[in-house]
């Protein structure tokens, strides 16, 4: 009987690990990224992956990075980029505020308008419309990858250059890890597909 019930415990903890691994950073964040979520992209959007993209790119705390573009908040929204379209309707985006969730959930939809696979709305968000002309037309990640051409990108850490990197490698890992990270979170059914 006891074996019977720790094998039952360690199948239970096994199909909910990804809970377990669950950043009490993100948990706080939930709501609002949620709230956001819901109300920019839809009920059907599955906003876990929102969350997976704010611990992807900050661990869920609000950063002003150095990175030489103005990236700024838990989303890491490129204030050089999309300032002069978010300031108007969300003036507080670069705060640590529910408006930078909508910021983020607005960016997104953006993303979505050539998107067939929400993978590719995060690698566009990451890397840009590279990830568009990579997939020509195309809705499979492998395809997408090995369409990939671009040369080598400095990571940055405090502004100095740690090392090069493959621009391809880490655009195409982004999705990946917003993915990972996004089970964490999740609660139903995509409504929207990944992969």
């Amino acid at each position: 009987m006891f074996m019977r019930l720790l094998l039952l415990s360690l199948l239970v903890l096994f199909l909910h690990s990804d809970k377990v691994n669950a950043n009490p950073k993100c948990i706080r964040l939930k709501t609002m990224i949620k709230q956001a979520s819901h109300e920019i992209l839809g009920s059907d959007y599955p906003f876990w992956y929102n969350i997976g993209l704010v611990e992807t790119e900050t661990n869920c705390q609000w950063k002003i990075s150095l990175d030489g573009n103005g990236s700024i908040g838990y989303g890491q929204i490129t204030k050089k980029a999309w300032h002069k379209v978010l300031y108007p309707l969300f003036p507080d985006y670069d705060k640590p505020s529910l408006q930078h969730f909508y910021a983020l959930s607005y960016i997104l939809k953006t993303g979505m308008k050539k998107a067939c696979k929400l993978w590719q709305v995060y690698a566009w968000y990451n890397g840009g419309a590279w990830v568009y002309k990579e997939c020509k037309g195309s809705c499979d990640y492998e395809a997408c990858k090995k369409n990939c051409r671009r040369g080598n990108v400095c990571v940055r850490f405090d502004g100095k250059c740690l090392q090069y990197r493959s621009a391809c490698d880490i655009n195409y890992q982004y999705p990946v890890k917003v993915y990972h990270n996004g089970l964490k979170y999740k609660e139903g059914k995509d409504g929207i597909e990944y992969w």
